[in-house]
Order: structure tokens, then C-alpha cells, then sequence
């Protein structure tokens, strides 16, 4: 999490407040309220984000709203990631093809982001909008740690250890191996999932009262199969929230997730298992154009 109290971190948070609220403007008054700022403060740092063109003010209502240089530095950072481009290019095809919600996902600094988003994916309650962040706590980016070292996925599985019981790190354990041999990650459909990953959104707001693994485990006691589901056995009757399938740059590593989710009701297993397969392909063409390079599982 952010130290919100760090006053060099408060052009970043401004700036990811108002992404996050890209169709709307503020005045500074607002700004400074829904961020915690002194007014003094906001105003030298809205200042200097307008000077920079990274912020636009409106002359008459004196709203602030994002800068059209940030439309540069977003086309640079898709220049020096081409994977996203493609990625959002192969969920365009496949959201118009099956009609089902996808997002495209990475995790940075120990944040799980989402990149981009065809319809509505259930799987991302709570993040609505490019640029948007979720903590990285057991199960949240298990397709992705999956792929990693021993140490990794040791440290990654003891960052759960207050609020998971020792049967479901078990479990998660046991899905690492399962989800790097058939290639995708997989949770059953269930209400604690939600709760679960809605606990985890991190606010653009000021959060720095709030406890996610409190909040996590507030959110009730949730079956195995809706952390991860090692076998189609595991849901007979509740269905799949979701499906992930890993993108790998060319050191081998996991660079960002496909997710394919907000499957209809009623959806079979040959269905589910077609629209899988789809994904994986997508997600090993995305691989493909960047040059990327697909690990044997071990």
C-alpha cells in the first residue's frame, strides 16, 4: 500500500484519482477533500500538474480533469508494452466471437492491475476502469505466481496466512502445479469470491485506515472450488467465475493475464471448455507477437 501521508506521492495520487474518474471533474475544493489534502497543498500540486498539461482546468467552472499529455505518455507506455495493444486487439475478437466479459491484467509492484477490459468481466467486481488496482493477497493473481520460483510462491502463500485457513493454502498449493499443466487458472462461481475480491480494491481515495486482510476476512468462510478449482468435478452445479490464461514475455515469465469471465447461466462444460480453449489461444498469440517465450511446466 501507499504511504498516503508521503507528500512526494501526491501528484501520483491525483493523478490515479482522477483516471479513476475519467469522465468526471472536480473542483479543488473536492479534490482536496476526497484525497485528504490540505487546501494550501492541493492547490501547489494542481498548479503544477496543469503547468505540466498532465491535468486540464476548465476556465469558466474551474474543474479539474486528466491532461491531454498524459495521452502521450499512455501511447509511450503501450510503445514499450506492445503486449497490451495485442492482447486488447485478441479480447475485441473474442468478446465479439463468444459474447463474454474479458480483461487484461498484470501485476506491478505487488498491485494486480487491470489494463484493459471487453464488457463486463464478473471476475473484476469493484475495478471498473483502466488503471484501476487490487491488493495481491492469496487467491488474487494466483495464475500469474503460479509461473513463478519456490521462494516466490512461498512468500506469496504466507501473505494469506492470516486469514486463510491452513486446509485452503494447502489448496492453493496443491493448484500451482495443476494450473501451470493445463495452461489457465480457474475459480468456481460464488458469492464469498466476490466479497473477497471487492475487500481487495484499493481505493484512489485515501485508504490508509483500512485494513484489507480484515476485510478479507470479514468476507466469510468460502469453499476451496471459489479459490481455485483443480478439477471440473469441483462445480457441478454452481458454474465458473472465472478463467485466466498467462501472456509470457521472452525471459519466460508471466508478463500480463488474459480473463475471461461472466459466463451465462446454465453454460455446459463442452461450452466452457471451447470458450477455454479459445483463450488459451488468444493468450498464445499475444505470446507469439511479442516474442515471447512459453515454459514447459516442471
Amino acid at each position: 500500500m501507499n504511504d498516503f501521508s508521503d507528500p512526494n506521492h501526491r501528484p501520483l495520487r491525483v493523478i490515479t484519482f482522477l483516471a479513476a474518474h475519467a469522465t468526471e471533474s472536480f473542483t479543488l475544493a473536492e479534490i482536496a477533500r476526497f484525497l485528504s489534502l490540505p487546501k494550501g497543498s492541493a492547490h501547489r500540486v494542481m498548479a503544477a500538474l496543469t503547468e505540466a498539461g498532465f491535468v486540464s482546468r476548465h476556465p469558466r467552472h474551474k474543474t479539474y480533469t486528466l491532461g491531454l499529455a498524459l495521452v502521450a505518455v499512455g501511447q509511450a507506455a503501450l510503445d514499450r508494452y506492445p503486449g497490451i495493444g495485442i492482447a486488447r486487439r485478441e479480447m475485441a475478437r473474442l468478446h465479439a466471437e463468444l459474447g463474454i466479459g474479458l480483461g487484461a491484467t498484470a501485476i506491478v509492484n505487488a498491485a494486480y492491475l487491470l489494463l484493459g477490459r471487453e464488457g463486463t468481466p464478473r471476475t473484476h467486481d469493484g475495478l471498473t476502469l483502466v488503471g484501476e488496482r487490487r491488493a495481491v493477497l492469496p487467491p488474487i493473481g494466483i495464475g500469474q505466481f503460479a509461473w513463478r520460483g519456490e521462494a516466490e510462491i512461498d512468500a506469496y502463500l504466507a501473505s494469506g496466512s492470516a486469514y486463510l485457513q491452513p486446509a485452503i493454502l494447502d489448496h492453493l498449493r496443491r493448484a500451482m502445479p495443476v494450473i501451470r499443466r493445463r495452461g489457465f487458472s480457474m475459480a468456481a462461481e460464488g458469492t464469498g469470491l466476490h466479497s473477497l475480491v471487492k475487500a481487495t480494491v484499493i481505493s484512489s481515495e485515501n485508504r490508509e485506515d483500512e485494513d484489507i486482510p480484515s476485510a478479507i476476512t470479514r468476507a466469510g468462510d468460502i469453499p476451496a472450488r471459489e479459490y481455485q478449482m483443480l478439477d471440473w468435478r469441483d462445480t457441478p452445479d454452481a458454474g465458473v467465475n472465472y478463467v485466466a490464461a498467462p501472456v509470457f514475455s521472452p525471459e519466460g515469465e508471466v508478463c500480463l493475464e488474459i480473463v475471461m469471465s461472466g459466463f451465462p447461466d446454465g453454460f455446459g462444460q463442452q461450452e466452457l471448455e471451447r470458450c477455454i480453449a479459445r483463450l488459451v489461444q488468444a493468450a498464445d498469440v499475444v505470446t507469439s507477437e511479442i516474442r515471447g517465450r512459453k515454459p514447459k511446466p516442471w
